[in-house]
């Protein structure tokens, strides 16, 4: 009996240590400023619900939410801005809605009928509409082995044994909403591996944690930045790999540091010129990845990607989203901009984008009510789509009249 008691000493004593590597909190508004709300639309004020993307991927996503929704065990509250709403809500919300989509395919009627059943929640700061900022991920896809054995020399892991989850809201309610991860060292509990130390220091090699080997690092980086991806192996079979889990460090920004540094204006990064920077300056590439301490382990699944709800993401309609502000499995109205591609796959131009979309993921970088993250799928398109969309945007929360 001696030895739970001795481990819950352990992790009281060294919960402060751990604050580094702990995932920041929503960001709080400066004194005096009046926190990011959502606030009812008055009906002549609704955005024109002219759906840009295709009827059936909306209508598997909204099965998604409700697959989710129904499955979980107890009443259940969410935040939905300043109050609370049930799942049961949400779960008549989206069932109403389903059946509008089923039976009513004139556009026209079908959008009557939603403004008549529903109402838009718009975010809104001092009493004024305020965006959010739109980006994009996609389903990354690398080649790589089984086994190690040139190029495929860079190691795929997954949840390593010895990581450790401390919920600190058992020891203080300050804690609220807020985890820690960290590994044991003797009798003290400390942050896990950062990244450093896992790809160079080699801490966890020879342990048995490799799924796969890849061969190149800086996809490999990228893939760990959108949290799944698909390895295409050897013999042409493929790999499907989805989040595991994380070594607890908060995510860094890599672009940040490039633009603090001058090497790129705001305006000019995306994906794809990171990636061609690192490429091109070796000498650098290490140093710039493991300023993002965070590190993501994988596991194999079947089908999929898969969000952080365990769902199934479907391709321009699930969103990633903070979970503390916008309810998982909620459906909201998206504008923003799309990409236009020409016949060789480049970007030409960008289009207006105006869909509904599901809450069905979350990002570490996903952090307050203003930042939206879209998922493209996979391939080259969704790629470069994901990499280069990082523009204004607007969302409107759907919830059915009571």
């Amino acid at each position: 009996m001696t030895k739970p008691i001795s481990l819950l000493k352990i992790i009281t004593l060294s919960l402060s240590l751990l604050l580094s590597s702990c995932s920041s909190p929503i960001q709080r508004p400066s004194p005096g400023e009046e926190p990011v709300r959502l606030q009812a639309v008055p009906r002549e004020e609704w955005p024109i619900l002219s759906d840009d993307s295709d009827s059936g991927s909306l209508e598997r996503a909204v099965i998604q939410s409700l697959n989710y929704l129904k499955n979980r065990p107890g009443e259940g509250k969410f935040r939905f801005g300043p109050k609370e709403i049930s799942r049961r809500e949400i779960i008549e919300s989206l069932t109403l809605f389903l059946d509008i989509l089923q039976t009513t395919p004139d556009t026209a009627l079908r959008n009557h009928r939603i403004k008549e059943e529903f109402q838009l929640y718009r975010l809104v700061r001092d009493q004024e509409p305020t965006s959010l900022l739109l980006t994009g991920y996609y389903e990354p896809t690398l080649y790589g082995s089984r086994n190690f054995t040139p190029p495929f020399r860079y190691p795929v892991y997954r949840l390593p044994d010895d990581l450790l989850w401390v919920d600190p809201q058992k020891f203080s309610k300050e804690f609220e909403g807020r985890n820690w991860i960290g590994r044991l060292e003797g009798n003290r509990v400390i942050p896990y591996y950062p990244r450093q130390e896992i790809d160079q220091g080699g801490c966890l090699a020879g342990k048995n944690l490799e799924l796969l080997w890849v061969d190149d690092p800086l996809r490999l980086f990228f893939m760990h930045i959108q949290g799944s991806g698909q390895v295409i192996l050897e013999d042409g079979s493929l790999i499907k790999l989805g989040y595991g889990g994380t070594n607890g460090h908060p995510y860094f920004p890599i672009g940040k540091e490039l633009v603090r540094r001058g090497i790129f204006h705001p305006g000019e990064l995306s994906l794809q010129v990171i990636y061609n920077f690192l490429q091109n300056n070796p000498q650098e590439k290490e140093n710039v990845m493991n300023l993002n301490r965070s590190y993501i382990f994988f596991r194999e699944v079947q089908g999929g990607p898969y969000g952080s709800l365990s769902l199934p993401l479907t391709p321009g309609r699930s969103i990633a989203a903070d979970f503390s502000f916008f309810p998982p499995g909620a459906l909201a109205w998206l504008t923003g901009l799309k990409p236009v591609f020409d016949n060789r796959g480049r970007i030409e131009s960008w289009s207006p984008l105006g869909r509904w979309v599901s809450v069905q993921d979350s990002g570490g970088a996903i952090k307050g009510p203003s930042r939206v993250d879209l998922f493209w799928g996979n391939g080259p398109e969704a790629e470069m789509a994901a990499g280069h969309l990082r523009h204004p945007g607007n969302i409107f929360l759907l919830l059915k009249n009571k």
